[in-house]
């Protein structure tokens, strides 16, 4: 299915490499169906065997990168058979199959078998000197990983381009790409090539990662997908499916081609495929794009002649006139015979630049397919195009934004429609099981004002001291007044009370079973704002609040002397003992 011209070595290394894989793939998949038929008598030598073919596969496929196909096949050979008879001899000490599957030194065994022993059989097969040359050794461990990374992401997006294939050409009734693809033995021989055909491209860098080899892996899939698109155009009187899908299938194709071609083209004509067939198949692509991109307009706007726009459809659309700008613009280069190539390089930079422009429209919301689509809604119901019952009331009320929610509103307002409209609802209230960081400040104001309580009772300063709270920590005092104490007051609590008999005015101590403001003092200054003290308060313990909040509602709060003594340190600090360790 990959057209692998001949003119090369590396084109010879790749049809070798990508039959290699399609050939051990399909030895693997064998001794695994082998295995799954083999009677229990058997099982332990299937094992060994699908152990030791998987070995010889990836030791093959990794050689074959550096050396000739008679030295890697050898060299492949010899480790598969030490690991499967390593294996088997493994095998032999575990009761059931199982013990030796679950067993980790026996996986990890296998898998350093199979990896670590490569490099040095490529350096010893090239010069048996090296095997101690660390940098030698060093360069071609690296190049085999990046190159299996690079091959193994190749053929999952191979498959991802043969499956977008499939389903293209499902809307025009075509199935058979599925149906064989999907057969285990075809699925293991195609992924087997495609794998193959990964490592021969990316073993070109020499271990060095570049987005040539991307550009040369999705090169490879342009006949794939031109081959496609000629079947769907040719089978289109024939369609099967319409609407939204297919649009999105054909917008999908376009821009999977604009893809390919891109990678054919690359930066400049020094980097561009060489390959006449990978080039003719672009430039084919170029002018069977405008085709797809006409159907899916054409599948949309039939779409939005029944039934209206909507921001499905309106995003469609756009991304089908992106389609068609870029199947136009690839057009109109293929039908040059010089320079076409630079001729789509400039049409990308074009396209490029549309692309930023939609970009900033859509989020500006100068397009906006709300608005479009709650336009064309109210317009097809009031006209009777639509009726009550099929009216999308959901859709405005959830998915359409505030377009489609004041829409709805005015048509009620209006009595043009019947439904009933959820009331605007503020934020929830957060209540005592609530974070702090779930508490506005103005919420946390409004509990404060309307539960905290203060010794004596209602203080003139209380409603002051909470609108002007000068403290960062007011969504845990909220909190913690939202909670009771056993005898059903508040659980925090402002004491007013003259501590600084050099100070005029109270002071304010918060009691609160919250370690994060329990015994914050604060003091009024000379301009009436109030500060933070700096407070002694040992034996304030936050488990006890609750008691002693509801001690100062019963007797109040009793100002006399410390029962100790302090000293007075330089800069005003004070040290005491309160109790007796």
């Amino acid at each position: 299915m990959i057209a692998i011209p001949l003119s090369s070595l590396q084109n010879r290394r790749t049809l070798t490499l990508s039959l290699a894989g399609a050939l051990l793939a399909l030895l693997e998949w064998f001794a695994f169906v082998s295995l799954m038929t083999s009677d229990l008598q058997q099982v332990r030598f299937w094992i060994a065997l699908l152990f030791g073919v998987g070995i010889f596969g990836v030791a093959a496929m990794s050689l074959l990168m550096y050396l000739p196909l008679r030295k890697s096949l050898l060299a492949a050979l010899g480790l598969a058979v030490l690991g499967a008879v390593l294996s088997f001899q493994g095998l032999g000490g575990y009761a059931d199959i199982d013990g030796f599957l679950l067993a980790p030194q026996m996986g990890v065994g296998i898998s350093l078998l199979s990896t670590i022993t490569l490099p040095f059989l490529a350096v010893m097969a090239e010069r048996r000197q090296d095997w101690r040359n660390y940098r030698r050794l060093f360069d071609v461990s690296w190049s085999m990983v990046c190159s299996w990374a690079v091959a193994m992401l190749f053929c999952g997006l191979a498959w991802g381009v043969l499956m977008a294939s499939h389903l293209l050409l499902s809307f025009v009734g075509i199935t058979f790409l599925a149906d064989v693809l999907l057969e285990p033995t075809v699925a293991a021989v195609v992924s087997g090539g495609l794998v193959g055909a990964g490592l021969a491209i990316a073993s070109e860098s020499d271990g060095l990662l570049s987005p040539l080899i991307l550009l040369k892996l999705l090169r490879l899939l342009t006949p794939v997908l031109l081959l496609v698109m000629l079947v769907f155009i040719v089978a289109l009187p024939w369609r099967t499916g319409e609407g939204l899908p297919l649009a999105a299938l054909c917008v999908a194709a376009v821009l999977g081609a604009s893809t390919l071609v891109s990678a054919v083209v690359a930066d400049e004509d020094a980097n561009a495929s060489a390959t006449p067939l990978l080039r003719a198949s672009a430039r084919l692509l170029g002018i069977v794009m405008p085709v797809l991109a006409a159907v899916a307009l054409w599948a949309i706007v039939s779409r939005v002649s029944q039934y209206g726009w909507t921001p499905a459809r309106v995003s469609a659309m756009t991304a089908a006139l992106v389609a068609a700008g870029y199947g136009l613009s690839y057009f109109w280069a293929a039908c040059h015979a010089r320079d076409w190539m630079s001729r789509v390089r400039r049409s990308n930079i074009w396209m490029a630049m549309v692309l930023i422009v939609l970009a900033v429209l859509w989020l500006s919301r100068i397009l906006s397919p709300e608005s479009l689509s709650v336009a064309s809604q109210v317009e097809r119901f009031k006209s009777g195009e639509l009726t009550a019952a099929d009216f999308p009331e959901i859709q405005m009320r959830v998915g359409w934004g505030l377009p489609g929610q004041e829409a709805l509103r005015s048509l009620v307002e209006q009595g043009l429609l019947d439904v009933e409209l959820e009331e605007e609802e503020g934020p929830p209230s957060p209540d005592q099981t609530s974070e702090p960081w779930e508490f506005s400040e103005e919420q946390a104001k409004q509990i404060l004002l309307e539960t905290m309580p203060s010794s004596p009772a209602n203080h003139p300063l209380l409603k002051p001291f909470i609108e002007s709270y000068p403290g960062w920590d007011i969504a845990y005092l909220a909190r913690a007044c939202l909670s009771k104490t056993p005898a059903g007051h508040p659980d925090c609590l402002l004491v007013f009370a003259d501590l600084l008999p050099s100070v005029p005015g109270d002071e304010v101590i918060i009691l609160a079973s919250d370690t994060m403001v329990n015994g914050v003092t604060f003091a009024m200054a000379e301009d009436g704002s109030w500060t933070r003290a700096t407070a002694f308060n040992p034996g304030l313990i936050e488990e006890k609040m609750a008691t002693v909040i509801d001690g100062i509602h019963a007797h109040g709060a009793v100002i006399e002397p410390a029962p100790f003594n302090v000293l007075k340190l330089p800069g005003g600090a004070i040290l005491g003992v309160t109790e007796r360790p």
